[in-house]
């Protein structure tokens, strides 16, 4: 049929079946389409910001069977189609999502706004402090390693024979180290002594090994809590106005929201003190760090008596610092009576007061940890941000840093203080720099929620946990996968290596699980030492007795135990 020789030309309906089959084959490469640009859009992160912005675009704010995750997901679904049809319209692209939730702005008002936020002075002078900081901590703990890897090399070189090659040149940086700092110049003593360090870590790490594969429950304290506990962290304490004699401090946080201390120098536990309510509800997290490591204007404006600084993370919305005390003794000469009386009804030794609120989360809290400056502490929230507060300043904020789409759970600081990592509930990883606040890499590998991630103390080696039962290492330096362990049958709650200040060998990792034990690795082949069953029930938290080689472990049971 053809319109030049007047022929009529006729025009068919396409059958329903056909239009139906057209627009469903339409919408399925529109939710092809949608899936591959979701990833790279900006949506809003708290739960109120993603319910307004379904409000205006018309959309239910929350169907049956969703949680907070797949209403978000579902948001970030449907702005990628508005932004697939703009483009099919003949926009330009350039339009943000935030343009398609939020009012339009003037001309005038998009000239004059900003997408970034400047830094505070405080944030800024933080950063300056962090810098320092970490660069000599980098330098000392890279000469140590050098060292070290020397020593290996020269080793392996006068077993198997041969030449050092490229290593030669590390025993060039150490001697240029040892001029720097006025130390001899004598190549073959410090060739000894660098040896002789390196024999003495190896003897001491293969005694720990052989006391780590015997190690066996010595001390449990039922009544750990009213109910089930869940936080647990170690420091070494100092006795009043003597650093010279120290001993270990044990600190537990529960579900009623009490913290006690305990003393880890010996099996029996005794208690040391008790602070009832600490918060209005669970306490989820908590850290502890000695007053005598930094200068803080909380421990210079307490009494002299303040041994460490304690932190909390609470599902109450708050954060807390706490100041450990020693009681002094009351003198029977010169106080009244009733000081006497009170003395002999108070047998707790230690006093635990309130030193500042961290207010800000928008959700329940999850972890806390201290910088190893120890003048800021680190909080993580189900509101997908971790915050850096000040200590000096009473616990001022001076960070608020988002970029994680699902909930923020555990958070851990690099030995150096320049690297923090933060962990998700969409199994992701993330590592930001402290210094200049950008993401210095991210991780993924886990199957499910990454609960917990510590550094490794010779600075090279992430270690990550998680629902998935495994713990992931992850190399900083390549940025990739280093070792992935079947570590648990169940969720893995905390992860600690074993620090020794004087030489940071991190010889051993220690995990606790949901499968009620708490296990042993070695550093150097990742393979289990031991395992230490004892909890009815899970393992909410676990950490190391610095330099005692003990290890202590807090449970469901309401138990915490030590194992030595």
């Amino acid at each position: 049929m053809s319109s030049n020789h007047g022929t009529q030309q006729i025009i068919l309906d396409l059958p329903s079946s056909t239009l139906a089959e057209r627009t469903e084959h339409a919408n399925l490469l529109l939710d092809l389409e949608a899936k591959k640009i979701a990833s790279t859009l900006d949506v809003p992160t708290l739960p109120n910001q993603v319910r307004d912005a379904l409000r205006d675009l018309g959309e239910p704010v929350r169907l049956f069977g969703e949680n907070n995750a797949t209403v978000r997901d579902r948001l970030r679904h449907l702005l990628a189609k508005i932004e697939i049809s703009k483009r099919a319209a003949g926009s330009t692209g350039e339009e943000t999502v935030v343009d398609a939730i939020a009012p339009k702005k003037t001309e005038e008002q998009q000239h004059t706004s900003t997408k970034y936020t400047h830094a505070s002075p405080e944030l800024i002078a933080a950063r300056e402090h962090i810098a320092v900081y970490s660069l000599d901590c980098a330098r000392r703990r890279l000469s140590r390693e050098r060292k070290r890897r020397w020593a290996g090399s020269k080793r392996t070189q006068t077993i198997n024979g041969g030449k050092l090659g490229k290593q030669a040149r590390l025993l060039q940086y150490i001697i240029e180290e040892e001029l720097n700092n006025g130390n001899s110049t004598d190549i073959s003593n410090n060739e000894q002594l660098i040896l002789g360090a390196l024999d003495e870590l190896d003897d001491t790490c293969h005694k720990t090994y052989e006391t780590l594969r015997n190690t066996a429950l010595e001390g449990s304290q039922y009544g750990g809590d009213s109910r089930p506990l869940s936080a647990i962290c170690t420091s070494k304490l100092c006795p009043y106005n003597d650093w010279r004699h120290q001993s270990s401090l044990i600190a537990t946080g529960g579900w009623s929201g009490n913290i006690k201390l305990w003393d880890g120098s010996s099996s029996a536990l005794d208690l040391l003190s008790t602070k009832l309510m600490a918060h209005e509800d669970r306490i989820m997290g908590i850290a502890m760090q000695p007053l005598g490591t930094f200068s803080s204007s909380i421990s210079n404006n307490e009494s002299s008596s303040a041994t460490s600084m304690l932190a909390t993370a609470s599902i109450d919305l708050t954060g807390k610092l706490w100041t450990i005390k020693q009681k002094e003794d009351v003198r029977m000469d010169t106080a009244d009576e009733e000081d006497v009386q009170k003395s002999k009804l108070d047998d707790e030794k230690y006093s635990i007061e309130e030193a500042a609120i961290l207010k800000g989360h928008e959700a329940r809290l999850c972890s806390v940890a201290f910088h190893p400056s120890g003048r800021y502490v680190g909080t993580t929230s189900f509101d997908h941000t971790f915050r850096l507060w000040d200590v000096e300043t009473g616990g001022k904020e001076i960070l608020l840093q988002d970029g994680h789409w699902k909930e923020v759970y555990g958070i851990g600081f690099h030995p150096d203080g320049s690297l923090v990592s933060t962990t998700d509930f969409g199994s992701v990883v993330m590592a930001w720099d402290l210094r200049t606040g950008k993401s210095a890499c991210n991780f993924l590998g886990h199957a499910k929620r990454v609960i917990c991630s510590e550094f490794s103390p010779n600075g090279f080696q992430l270690a990550t946990a998680g629902d998935d039962g495994t713990i992931k290492i992850w190399d900083l330096r390549q940025r990739k996968l280093y070792a992935s362990i079947p570590a648990h049958s169940g969720l893995i709650t905390q992860l600690k290596f074993a620090h020794d200040n004087s030489k940071q060998n991190g010889e051993y990792l220690a995990s606790s699980s949901f499968d009620g034990t708490g296990k042993v690795w070695s550093t150097r082949d990742w393979k289990m030492i031991s395992t230490l069953r004892g909890h009815e029930g899970k393992v909410m938290g676990i950490d190391v007795l610095d330099g005692s080689g003990s290890i202590v472990t807090c449970g469901y049971d309401k138990t915490m135990k030590i194992w030595i």
